[in-house]
């Protein structure tokens, strides 16, 4: 573990506890601590397994660079994303560039690297980052007695849930999660592959959901099929076999795998012959994988409750991975979320700023829904439950 991240002290009184490492901890973290607030973060993982959530719109730029974080995001060494490449209107692909939006391009990264690094600048700016840590217990009484993994026991002044999708704290305090689909990511990656014609996102819709497929540094590709829980499970896919064999079904997706695998065969892989049919590369084993991650869109609704807590990114209000604003959202929304925060710590009587804050995801769930809908809309026409289910807007 480098120096840099400091360990939690035991039973210490900080301004702000946030639980969860992830962009929108660490940003939150990050902002508040730079405002000369006393900041923990807490992060269960130690950044040592792959995360998802590769692809960086580039409406990330102007973010970074305002969290004066891009100077370490380059010095990651990011891939460009030139664009979009999709067959979802249409069975012909459809081309979007990012050269249109005038920052010449998105990109593809290592996320376990990018949070690694938005919490490194979390550190740089005073916050105390505890890695290996998680928040098992919280009660109120004026200031919030916490209980961490390894019996670890801090105070705060306000607490942040950052904890990702799970919302963990937020529904332990008696938030509402209501839950809009049970999307899953099915995923996985292959190493040592020739990324250098591939700096792009292609996005695929098949009957059971829809696949996506990109490059990341150090020549690697990673593949997700992008369906609900209960399909996952009937098909078996988080076994190796059945996503495969998904994967070879998708077109587009198995020849963009196809291609960027020839170049594995050398190195002890074999590709599958079909006979009499063409050899089928993305019949190799993936590097990593499948594994399931959530990707359920929800909002945790807070109501009636005046103690010192909010949730930011993911725990407030996530989003489709088809939406393409997931890191940028978090954010956006970290730069609310501390400076609601600092106006919590330094007006406590005034609750305006909170009720504004959840407000304000309100409506970013309801432009959300919107959105969401008009994307699954305009998509093949798939009569299959995946695709049906998506044509309302309803809670799942």
């Amino acid at each position: 573990m480098p120096a840099r991240l400091r360990l939690l002290i035991v039973s210490t009184t900080y301004d702000v506890v946030v639980a969860g490492g992830g962009p929108a901890g660490a940003a939150t973290a990050l902002r508040l601590a730079a405002s000369g607030f006393s900041v923990a973060l807490l992060e269960r993982s130690r950044f040592d397994r792959p995360r998802v959530g590769e692809t960086l719109a580039p409406s990330i730029q102007p973010l970074l660079r305002d969290l004066g974080v891009w100077g370490q995001f380059v010095a990651l060494g990011p891939l460009p994303s030139w664009g979009t490449r999709s067959i979802w209107s249409s069975t012909e692909p459809a081309a979007h560039s990012h050269l249109e939006n005038g920052y010449a391009s998105g990109w593809h990264v290592d996320r376990r690297l990018f949070d690694r690094m938005l919490c490194d600048a979390a550190v740089d700016a005073g916050a105390v980052v505890a890695l290996g840590t998680s928040l098992v217990d919280s009660r109120y009484d004026g200031l919030w007695q916490l209980t961490c993994s390894g019996d670890r026991r801090l105070t705060g002044r306000v607490l942040i849930d950052a904890t990702g999708r799970s919302a963990t704290i937020g529904r332990s305090l008696g938030a509402r999660r209501i839950a809009f689909d049970r999307l899953v990511g099915i995923t996985a990656q292959w190493n040592g592959v020739d990324v250098t014609a591939e700096h792009y996102l292609l996005i695929e819709s098949v009957p059971d959901g829809w696949w996506y497929t990109a490059p990341l540094p150090g020549n690697v590709m990673v593949g997700m099929f992008m369906t609900d829980a209960d399909i996952c499970r009937h098909h078996n896919l988080a076994a190796p076999r059945p996503w495969r064999a998904h994967l070879a079904s998708a077109t587009a997706t198995a020849l963009r795998v196809d291609v960027a695998l020839r170049s594995t065969t050398s190195d002890g892989n074999s590709a599958v012959r079909l006979a009499p049919g063409p050899r089928l590369y993305s019949a190799v084993h993936p590097a990593t994988g499948p594994r399931v991650y959530s990707a359920a869109s929800h909002r945790l609704v807070r109501s009636g409750d005046r103690r010192p807590w909010l949730a930011v990114g993911d725990a407030a209000l996530a989003v489709d991975p088809i939406s393409g604003s997931g890191v940028p959202r978090a954010l956006r929304t970290a730069e609310a979320a501390a400076t609601t925060a600092a106006h919590l710590l330094t007006r406590p009587a005034d609750q305006t700023p909170l009720t504004t804050y959840e407000s304000t995801r309100n409506a970013e769930c309801t432009t959300y829904l919107s959105t969401r809908a008009d994307y699954y809309a305009v998509a093949l026409p798939h009569p299959n439950p995946f695709w049906t289910r998506r044509r309302a807007l309803t809670p799942a």
